[in-house]
C-alpha cells in the first residue's frame, strides 16, 4: 500500500481546538474525522517550544517540522517507527490522538510516497483546499443548514466515501463563500486547487 504519509491527529471526539470554532465537530452525532483536526498537538506545545521535551522526542519533532515546507499545510511523517514514537508522546497524559495516513495522487505529487504494510480502516475522503483547510469541516460542519443538501452524503466519520463529488461540493463551498457563508479560500491558481484525500485510521 503506497501512501503519502502518517499523521498524529486528535480523537474525534476530543478535536475542540479549532481556529475559528467554540465547539466539537459533530452532526447528528457523526464526528467530522477528516484532515482538520489538530495535527500533532500534542508534539508540537509549549514543551516543544520551550524545549522541555525529552532530547529525543524533540530531535524527532525538528526533523518533521524541517521536512515540510511545502505550502500544503499538512505535515506528514513517512517514518512508521517516528510516528508511532510521536504518537506516543502525543498520549502520555492519556488517549487523546489517533494515527492516520494520507493518500491522495496530488498530494503524493508534493509530498512523495512511502510504502506501509500497516493495518487500517479507509474511512472516507475529505475535500481539503491546498495550503488552507478541508471544506467539510469548515463548510458541512460549520453551516450545516446552508449544505442540508449534503447532510445525507457524510459517512459514519463525517466524510464522504466518492472522491467523484468533489466538484460539486467544491462548486457549494465557492457559493457559500461567496454569499458571506463559509471562510473564502484562494483561487485555484495559487496553488493545486482542492484535493480529494483519502483519510484512513491506523489500527
Amino acid at each position: 500500500m503506497t501512501i503519502a504519509g502518517l499523521v498524529v491527529v486528535r480523537l474525534p471526539s476530543l478535536n475542540y481546538l479549532v481556529a475559528g470554532r467554540d465547539r466539537i465537530p459533530v452532526i447528528n452525532g457523526i464526528y467530522y474525522s477528516g484532515v482538520e483536526r489538530q495535527r500533532w498537538a500534542d508534539v508540537f506545545d509549549e514543551e516543544f517550544y520551550s524545549k522541555r521535551s525529552p532530547e529525543g522526542v524533540w530531535l524527532l519533532a525538528r526533523a518533521l517540522k524541517d521536512s515540510s515546507r511545502d505550502f500544503s499545510g499538512i505535515d506528514v511523517s513517512q517514518d512508521e517507527k517516528v510516528a508511532s514514537k510521536l504518537l506516543e508522546y502525543s498520549n502520555r497524559n492519556g488517549i487523546a490522538n489517533e494515527l492516520i495516513a494520507l493518500r491522495s495522487p496530488e498530494l503524493e505529487a508534493v509530498k512523495g510516497t512511502v510504502t506501509s504494510d500497516l493495518s487500517m480502516d479507509w474511512m472516507g475522503y475529505d475535500f481539503v483546499a491546498f495550503g488552507e483547510w478541508s471544506l467539510i469541516e469548515a463548510g458541512l460542519f460549520r453551516h450545516p443548514e446552508y449544505y442540508s443538501g449534503w447532510l445525507p452524503k457524510l459517512n459514519q466519520y463525517g466524510l464522504f466515501d466518492d472522491p467523484d463529488l468533489l466538484a460539486d461540493y467544491g462548486a457549494t463551498y465557492e457559493r457559500a463563500a461567496a454569499e458571506g457563508r463559509s471562510e473564502p479560500i484562494a483561487p485555484k491558481s495559487a496553488g493545486l486547487g482542492i484535493l480529494a484525500i483519502e483519510v484512513g485510521r491506523v489500527r
